[in-house]
Protein backbone atom coordinates (compact mmCIF):
# COMPACT_ATOMS: atom_id res chain seq x y z
CA UNK A 1 0.00 0.00 0.00
CA UNK A 2 2.99 2.21 0.71
CA UNK A 3 4.50 1.53 -2.42
CA UNK A 4 1.54 2.51 -4.43
CA UNK A 5 0.38 5.82 -2.54
CA UNK A 6 4.34 6.83 -3.28
CA UNK A 7 3.89 5.94 -6.98
CA UNK A 8 1.00 7.88 -7.26
CA UNK A 9 2.88 10.94 -5.58
CA UNK A 10 6.38 10.56 -7.39
CA UNK A 11 5.96 8.76 -10.34
CA UNK A 12 8.34 7.05 -11.63
CA UNK A 13 9.28 8.70 -15.00
CA UNK A 14 11.96 6.93 -17.85
CA UNK A 15 15.17 9.41 -17.93
CA UNK A 16 15.26 8.86 -21.41
CA UNK A 17 12.19 8.86 -23.27
CA UNK A 18 10.42 10.45 -19.76
CA UNK A 19 7.06 7.81 -20.04
CA UNK A 20 5.58 6.65 -16.86
CA UNK A 21 7.55 3.50 -15.98
CA UNK A 22 6.55 0.48 -13.01
CA UNK A 23 8.99 1.82 -10.27
CA UNK A 24 12.02 1.68 -12.50
CA UNK A 25 14.11 4.56 -13.79
CA UNK A 26 14.61 3.29 -17.42
CA UNK A 27 12.32 1.57 -19.90
CA UNK A 28 12.81 -1.75 -21.43
CA UNK A 29 13.07 0.18 -24.80
CA UNK A 30 15.49 3.12 -23.90
CA UNK A 31 17.69 0.41 -21.89
CA UNK A 32 17.66 -2.01 -24.76
CA UNK A 33 19.07 0.92 -27.08
CA UNK A 34 21.94 1.81 -25.07
CA UNK A 35 24.81 0.55 -27.00
CA UNK A 36 27.43 -1.76 -25.39
CA UNK A 37 31.41 -0.57 -25.66
CA UNK A 38 32.82 -3.29 -28.08
CA UNK A 39 36.29 -1.48 -28.48
CA UNK A 40 38.87 -1.63 -25.76
CA UNK A 41 41.21 0.58 -25.35
CA UNK A 42 44.68 1.57 -23.42
CA UNK A 43 44.07 3.30 -19.92
CA UNK A 44 46.69 5.16 -20.60
CA UNK A 45 47.05 6.74 -24.48
CA UNK A 46 43.03 5.53 -25.29
CA UNK A 47 43.98 3.88 -28.75
CA UNK A 48 42.74 0.19 -29.05
CA UNK A 49 44.44 -2.60 -27.50
CA UNK A 50 43.63 -6.34 -27.16
CA UNK A 51 41.21 -6.88 -24.41
CA UNK A 52 41.81 -3.73 -22.75
CA UNK A 53 45.16 -4.01 -21.91
CA UNK A 54 47.95 -1.14 -20.70
CA UNK A 55 49.82 -0.78 -24.44
CA UNK A 56 53.82 -1.01 -23.79
CA UNK A 57 54.14 2.97 -24.46
CA UNK A 58 51.91 3.65 -20.97
CA UNK A 59 53.26 0.84 -19.77
CA UNK A 60 55.82 2.60 -17.26
CA UNK A 61 53.22 5.50 -15.89
CA UNK A 62 49.78 3.34 -16.02
CA UNK A 63 50.27 0.29 -13.17
CA UNK A 64 46.77 -0.82 -14.88
CA UNK A 65 47.35 -3.92 -16.48
CA UNK A 66 43.80 -4.03 -17.77
CA UNK A 67 40.80 -1.94 -18.47
CA UNK A 68 37.02 -3.08 -18.83
CA UNK A 69 34.89 -0.26 -20.26
CA UNK A 70 30.72 -1.19 -20.40
CA UNK A 71 29.82 1.73 -22.25
CA UNK A 72 30.31 4.93 -23.30
CA UNK A 73 29.90 8.26 -21.16
CA UNK A 74 29.17 10.49 -24.13
CA UNK A 75 25.86 8.30 -24.56
CA UNK A 76 23.57 10.61 -22.98
CA UNK A 77 21.18 7.87 -21.21
CA UNK A 78 24.62 6.02 -19.45
CA UNK A 79 25.89 9.71 -18.31
CA UNK A 80 22.38 10.80 -17.12
CA UNK A 81 21.84 7.83 -14.85
CA UNK A 82 25.14 7.70 -13.88
CA UNK A 83 25.07 11.30 -12.28
CA UNK A 84 21.50 10.99 -11.53
CA UNK A 85 22.57 7.55 -9.44
CA UNK A 86 25.62 9.96 -7.89
CA UNK A 87 24.46 13.36 -7.37
CA UNK A 88 20.36 12.35 -7.27
CA UNK A 89 21.65 9.88 -4.72
CA UNK A 90 19.43 7.30 -6.64
CA UNK A 91 20.69 4.30 -5.46
CA UNK A 92 17.75 2.07 -7.68
CA UNK A 93 19.84 3.22 -10.86
CA UNK A 94 22.33 0.51 -9.98
CA UNK A 95 20.09 -1.49 -10.82
CA UNK A 96 19.70 -0.96 -15.00
CA UNK A 97 23.40 -0.50 -14.32
CA UNK A 98 24.25 -4.09 -12.64
CA UNK A 99 22.57 -5.22 -15.58
CA UNK A 100 24.25 -3.45 -18.59
CA UNK A 101 27.25 -4.69 -16.54
CA UNK A 102 26.62 -8.19 -16.89
CA UNK A 103 25.24 -7.54 -20.06
CA UNK A 104 29.03 -6.59 -21.55
CA UNK A 105 30.37 -9.25 -19.65
CA UNK A 106 28.13 -12.00 -21.48
CA UNK A 107 29.41 -10.65 -24.76
CA UNK A 108 32.60 -10.95 -23.29
CA UNK A 109 32.48 -14.43 -22.59
CA UNK A 110 30.92 -15.13 -25.98
CA UNK A 111 34.30 -13.78 -27.38
CA UNK A 112 36.04 -16.15 -25.02
CA UNK A 113 36.88 -13.72 -23.16
CA UNK A 114 35.18 -14.54 -19.38
CA UNK A 115 37.72 -13.47 -16.94
CA UNK A 116 36.00 -16.27 -14.31
CA UNK A 117 38.55 -18.63 -15.05
CA UNK A 118 41.33 -16.17 -13.12
CA UNK A 119 39.12 -16.08 -10.06
CA UNK A 120 39.76 -12.53 -9.75
CA UNK A 121 38.55 -10.59 -6.34
CA UNK A 122 36.43 -7.90 -6.71
CA UNK A 123 37.94 -4.57 -4.95
CA UNK A 124 35.41 -1.33 -5.10
CA UNK A 125 37.69 1.24 -5.66
CA UNK A 126 36.65 3.35 -2.23
CA UNK A 127 34.71 6.70 -1.25
CA UNK A 128 36.17 8.87 1.61
CA UNK A 129 33.45 8.52 4.76
CA UNK A 130 32.53 12.32 4.10
CA UNK A 131 31.69 10.98 0.50
CA UNK A 132 29.82 8.02 1.14
CA UNK A 133 27.93 9.71 4.16
CA UNK A 134 26.73 13.03 1.85
CA UNK A 135 25.33 9.95 -1.08
CA UNK A 136 24.49 7.56 1.58
CA UNK A 137 26.48 4.79 -0.25
CA UNK A 138 29.27 3.83 -2.51
CA UNK A 139 28.14 2.49 -6.21
CA UNK A 140 31.62 0.88 -6.64
CA UNK A 141 30.80 -1.27 -3.60
CA UNK A 142 27.22 -2.02 -4.58
CA UNK A 143 28.53 -2.49 -7.77
CA UNK A 144 31.29 -5.23 -6.70
CA UNK A 145 28.81 -6.94 -4.14
CA UNK A 146 26.39 -7.44 -7.04
CA UNK A 147 28.47 -8.76 -9.52
CA UNK A 148 29.94 -11.08 -6.79
CA UNK A 149 26.60 -12.83 -6.23
CA UNK A 150 25.96 -12.66 -9.42
CA UNK A 151 28.99 -14.47 -10.68
CA UNK A 152 29.39 -16.66 -7.40
CA UNK A 153 33.33 -14.22 -6.96
CA UNK A 154 34.47 -12.96 -4.12
CA UNK A 155 34.77 -9.15 -3.26
CA UNK A 156 36.71 -7.26 -0.57
CA UNK A 157 37.79 -3.81 0.48
CA UNK A 158 41.44 -4.08 1.37
CA UNK A 159 42.13 -0.59 0.64
CA UNK A 160 40.86 2.40 2.12
CA UNK A 161 40.69 6.38 1.42
CA UNK A 162 43.14 7.99 3.40
CA UNK A 163 41.93 11.31 3.25
CA UNK A 164 39.69 14.02 1.55
CA UNK A 165 40.19 15.98 -1.09
CA UNK A 166 38.32 17.70 -4.23
CA UNK A 167 36.33 15.02 -6.05
CA UNK A 168 38.64 14.11 -9.54
CA UNK A 169 35.01 15.47 -11.29
CA UNK A 170 35.67 18.29 -10.08
CA UNK A 171 39.29 18.50 -11.60
CA UNK A 172 39.95 18.96 -15.74
CA UNK A 173 43.44 18.92 -15.84
CA UNK A 174 44.84 15.26 -16.38
CA UNK A 175 48.51 16.18 -14.48
CA UNK A 176 46.33 17.84 -11.78
CA UNK A 177 44.22 14.69 -11.09
CA UNK A 178 47.33 12.29 -11.41
CA UNK A 179 48.51 14.34 -8.71
CA UNK A 180 44.88 15.04 -6.73
CA UNK A 181 44.78 10.81 -6.34
CA UNK A 182 48.48 10.57 -5.16
CA UNK A 183 49.02 9.03 -1.94
CA UNK A 184 45.12 9.07 -1.64
CA UNK A 185 45.12 5.52 -0.93
CA UNK A 186 46.72 2.89 1.20
CA UNK A 187 46.51 -1.47 1.69
CA UNK A 188 44.88 -2.07 5.05
CA UNK A 189 44.81 -5.87 4.64
CA UNK A 190 47.29 -7.03 2.08
CA UNK A 191 46.84 -10.66 2.79
CA UNK A 192 44.20 -9.92 0.47
CA UNK A 193 45.54 -8.84 -2.14
CA UNK A 194 48.78 -11.05 -1.99
CA UNK A 195 49.20 -13.09 -5.18
CA UNK A 196 45.67 -12.29 -6.44
CA UNK A 197 44.73 -11.28 -9.56
CA UNK A 198 42.18 -8.22 -8.87
CA UNK A 199 39.68 -6.38 -10.65
CA UNK A 200 38.69 -2.92 -9.30
CA UNK A 201 34.95 -1.97 -9.86
CA UNK A 202 34.55 2.17 -10.47
CA UNK A 203 31.52 3.92 -11.90
CA UNK A 204 33.67 5.98 -14.63
CA UNK A 205 37.06 6.44 -15.65
CA UNK A 206 38.33 9.73 -17.33
CA UNK A 207 41.98 10.11 -17.16
CA UNK A 208 42.77 6.24 -15.22
CA UNK A 209 44.67 8.40 -11.88
CA UNK A 210 42.10 7.08 -9.51
CA UNK A 211 42.54 3.74 -10.90
CA UNK A 212 46.21 4.00 -11.30
CA UNK A 213 46.87 4.76 -7.93
CA UNK A 214 44.42 1.91 -6.28
CA UNK A 215 46.28 -0.49 -8.90
CA UNK A 216 50.08 1.10 -7.78
CA UNK A 217 48.68 0.36 -3.92
CA UNK A 218 47.88 -2.86 -4.60
CA UNK A 219 50.32 -4.11 -6.66
CA UNK A 220 52.96 -2.84 -4.04
CA UNK A 221 51.06 -5.15 -1.49
CA UNK A 222 51.53 -8.08 -3.55
CA UNK A 223 49.03 -8.19 -6.00
CA UNK A 224 49.88 -10.34 -9.54
CA UNK A 225 47.61 -8.70 -12.21
CA UNK A 226 45.23 -5.45 -11.82
CA UNK A 227 42.50 -5.09 -13.76
CA UNK A 228 39.63 -2.79 -13.24
CA UNK A 229 36.04 -2.62 -14.63
CA UNK A 230 33.89 0.39 -15.18
CA UNK A 231 30.47 1.66 -16.34
CA UNK A 232 31.51 4.01 -18.85
CA UNK A 233 34.68 6.46 -19.88
CA UNK A 234 34.31 10.04 -19.95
Amino acid sequence: MAYQLLDIIFPYRCLACRTYCEREYLCRKCFKKIPIKKQSECVGCKRATPDGKTCAFCKEDNPLDRLLIVSDFKQPTVAKAIKKMKYGFIEDLLDPLHELTRSYLKLRAKKGQSFLAENPLLVPVPLHYRRENWRGFNQARVLAERLGRAYQMAWAEPIVRTGYRDPQADIEDRNQRIENARGLYACVQPVLAQDRHIILIDDVCTTGATLNECARVLKAAGAKHVSALVLARG
